[in-house]
């Protein structure tokens, strides 16, 4: 009995039907853009109501295309974690201003994204992070030198910053309560440190210095070593010519000069072997003649003459001493005279 009642509704009414059914298509095709929102992958959403208690506090939007009124809001945020370098001018105990770069690793938490966006907004960066971790950072490094800060204590100091402002984030501030996480700061790090040059030249100077002053006590201990050495050494030495006495001194420099020797000729590269002159003397030994007694050196050979044995020995000369002077010969003699008494006629 509907269906007749429902067929002449549309009969009578199909152009006024057909028309608010084509308005009704053209009016969301034309909203589509407002009323279907995409959130991409690894990013998360804020619903704002316009006529509905405005933000959103609750879980955060996923990620995926979702609808909703076009008079209503959908915000955006970056869920991943983010690193952002940051520059800052800080003041160590000493009074230096020192230029430092840092590092911070963060992301937003998703069960208190509807309470950040709400007390702070989307610039939570340049609003929170970057003034916070300026002022715990100089109010940590104030406490530190700057040869304390630019050598030794570098991590102690980013440590220190990264629980300072995590107790910072915890605290109660104008844009959230007491133990209210908004942002997670996963790790701070200290990329490098600018000092004036004068004083980062002194303080690498005074740190070579140090290097160089380890060093020098690292070779007095190994030159203390080298010297303990030697003398167990000389100690071993003497122990062995006491036990073999000044008489088979030779014989055992003899048997070392040998020894030497072989080992040298059983080598594979050239080489030149110089042995002694006489058998008693060292197969390869330089000054052979301070070590051989007197008795075993080798006697200066015999001349032995073929003209005759009335035949004198040739005699060896000697260079005259500073002493001596030397005599004139016969045949000198005559020849000093004759000098003489020419020089004599020339005078008369």
């Amino acid at each position: 009995m509907q269906f007749p009642v429902l067929k002449r509704f549309y009969e009578k009414y199909m152009m006024t039907i057909t028309l608010a059914v084509m308005i009704m298509g053209l009016l969301f095709v034309y909203l589509s853009p407002t009323m279907l929102v995409t959130i991409p992958a690894g990013h998360l959403g804020v619903r704002w109501y316009r006529f509905y208690n405005g933000t959103d506090l609750g879980p955060a939007v996923p990620e995926g295309t979702h609808l909703k009124f076009p008079w209503d809001e959908l915000y955006d945020y970056d869920a991943r974690a983010q690193l952002v370098d940051q520059e800052y001018d800080v003041i160590t105990k000493d009074g230096l201003l020192v230029a430092t770069h840092i590092s911070f690793l963060f992301r937003v938490k998703p069960e208190t994204l509807g309470m950040l966006h709400k007390e702070v907004g989307p610039d939570y960066l340049n609003l929170i992070l970057k003034p916070e971790l300026g002022t715990t950072a100089r109010s940590i490094i104030a406490n530190y030198t700057a040869e304390e800060f630019y050598s030794t204590y570098r991590e102690e100091a980013q440590d220190k910053i990264l629980a300072e402002m995590l107790a910072e984030l915890r605290e109660e501030n104008s844009y959230s309560a007491k133990n209210t996480v908004l942002i997670v700061f996963d790790r701070i790090m200290l990329k490098s440190i600018t000092l004036p040059e004068r004083i980062a030249s002194a303080i690498e100077s005074k740190v070579e210095q140090f290097q160089r002053q380890l060093e020098y006590d690292f070779r007095l201990q190994v030159e203390t070593k080298e010297k303990e050495r030697k003398r167990i050494e000389g100690e071993g030495v003497q122990a062995l010519f006491d036990n073999i006495g000044t008489k088979e001194v030779p014989n055992y420099l003899r048997l070392v000069g040998i020894n030497a020797t072989l080992e040298l000729a059983r080598s594979n590269n050239a080489k030149i072997v110089v042995t002694g002159s006489s058998l008693n003397a060292l197969p390869l030994l330089i000054g052979n003649d301070t070590l051989i007694p007197p008795a075993q050196q080798p006697q200066a050979a015999k001349i032995e003459t073929t003209k005759g044995a009335n035949q004198s020995p040739p005699q060896l000369l000697k260079a005259p001493s500073d002493n001596t002077k030397a005599t004139p010969t016969q045949a000198e003699k005559p020849a000093t005279k004759t000098d003489k008494t020419q020089t004599d006629k020339a005078k008369k």
